[in-house]
């Protein structure tokens, strides 16, 4: 778990780095100043256990992303940073992260259905 720690200001990246540096996170897509993914969950529950999940790797780094539960099992997040005038390299780990976090997710389900 990284340590929460508060860092000198940030540059914004520019588009060309943000789209470059998502080649490397399936399902994120940049919209604007704000990174976006969109899944679909087996459940409600499942829904919300993964927004609970990024809810925790937010805190620890120090993000506030937006995650959206609709027609009970699609779950939308969006990453922004308020505080720059565009997306910085705090934005991309914590989809990084995410997306680890999901992956781990979808790996433990494909096994307890196997089991």
């Amino acid at each position: 778990m990284p340590v929460r720690t508060y860092c000198t200001p940030a540059r914004a990246l520019t588009p060309g780095e943000v789209d470059r540096a998502l080649a490397d996170h399936r399902g994120w897509r940049r919209v604007g100043k704000t990174l976006v993914r969109d899944l679909s969950m087996r459940d409600f529950d499942e829904a919300l256990r993964l927004v609970e999940r990024v809810a925790q790797l937010a805190v620890d780094y120090l993000r506030r992303p937006d995650m959206c539960i609709s027609e009970f099992n699609r779950v939308r997040l969006k990453i922004v940073n308020l505080h720059h005038s565009g997306l910085t390299e705090a934005e991309l780990r914590l989809a990084a992260k995410t997306s680890t976090v999901i992956d781990e997710h979808d790996a433990a389900e494909l096994a307890a259905q196997t089991t």
